[in-house]
């Protein structure tokens, strides 16, 4: 276990003895690509894996691009080769997660931060995708924001309910978004057609160069909230986590299928995780449960040269603890 992961499992033992120290805040330098030897593949391998294998690194397609110079990870991800006409996995062009998780504060706030710096070429503003409604035979018409094309991406997920809090950063926007996957994804019980969704909080200008990206979510006895933070500034929050936003103003797309349910008591842990991914299918994602809304794009409605040339540093972990 590298040393990173080693004081990731040190902040996992803090946290869980918060309620009898003081107020506290605890950070975690996780990784910055930076080692007394020179940062290799196997240093990066010991803080994080791939658990849907190496997507476009794969020898098959792009080949594996990583590289640590300069105490950075640059991923050279353009133009996309893979695709998939099914559920999410077109969406997952390269991920990797941190190795263990880290334990929410009861009362307080956790933070996962990152500094990425995206290129999109190939993105197209105003893009249309298209495909077919695979229970009717209809077509299906939708624009695609140049985020969802192609990005950089930071993650705050929790496994066991799915739910999932993202950065997606392309080369002129960053679109906050929260999800909660279905139990046919993550294999945990508790997320049907009922409970599931995919909604973008917010999408933002950005100006070139690298920026500081974070999500911070926060609960105590009376509720609880998550925000989406650039160079420090909070840009999008909501409260209630669990329940859709189809109701508030602050949902761009898509629109839930069902009432969704408060998870404030029920998430644990959260897993931070980075990744190059692509978001052009139609929600709910040919849920097997929703059949009506389900959606077939073909390969080349989905990649058509576009992709992601991403370079991050500075990923930290920061826990703050109430009495």
């Amino acid at each position: 276990m590298g040393n990173r992961a080693l004081a990731l499992a040190a902040l996992i033992l803090t946290t869980a003895f918060s309620a009898t120290v003081q107020a506290q805040t605890n950070v975690i330098q996780y990784d910055s690509f930076q080692s007394p030897g020179g940062y290799t593949l196997a240093d990066y391998e010991a803080n994080w894996i791939n658990p849907f294998g190496l997507g476009e690194m794969h020898e098959d397609y792009i080949g594996d691009t990583r590289t640590f110079e300069n105490g950075k990870l640059r991923i050279d991800a353009a133009p996309f080769q893979t695709s998939a006409d099914f559920s999410v996995f077109d969406h997952i062009k390269y991920f990797a997660i941190t190795p263990t998780p880290v334990a929410i504060p009861q009362e307080g706030s956790i933070t996962f931060s990152a500094e990425i710096e995206a290129e999109t070429p190939g993105t197209v503003p105003g893009r249309i995708i298209e495909g077919t409604y695979v229970q009717s035979g209809q077509p299906y018409k939708s624009i695609a924001l140049e985020g969802q094309q192609a990005c950089a991406t930071l993650h705050m997920i929790d496994f066991a309910s799915g739910q999932l809090f993202d950065w997606l950063v392309s080369g002129n926007k960053a679109l906050a978004l929260t999800e909660r996957l279905p139990t046919t994804v993550t294999g945990s019980p508790g997320a049907g057609r009922n409970e599931i969704y995919t909604q973008i909080v917010g999408e933002f200008e950005i100006t070139p160069g690298a920026h500081n990206y974070a999500i911070r979510y926060s609960r105590d006895s009376d509720g609880d909230q998550v925000e989406f933070l650039i160079d420090g500034q909070v840009m999008a929050s909501y409260e209630g986590v669990g329940v859709p936003l189809d109701n508030r103003e602050e949902f761009v797309k898509y629109p839930a299928l069902g009432n969704g349910e408060l998870l404030k008591d029920k998430m644990q842990f959260f897993t931070m995780a980075h990744g190059v991914f692509s978001l052009l299918d139609e929600f709910p994602f040919q849920h097997p449960d929703a059949p009506e809304f389900s959606v077939s794009i073909p390969v080349e409605n989905r990649i058509f040269g576009q992709g992601v040339r991403a370079t991050y540093d500075n990923f930290k972990i920061t826990t703050s603890t109430k009495d």
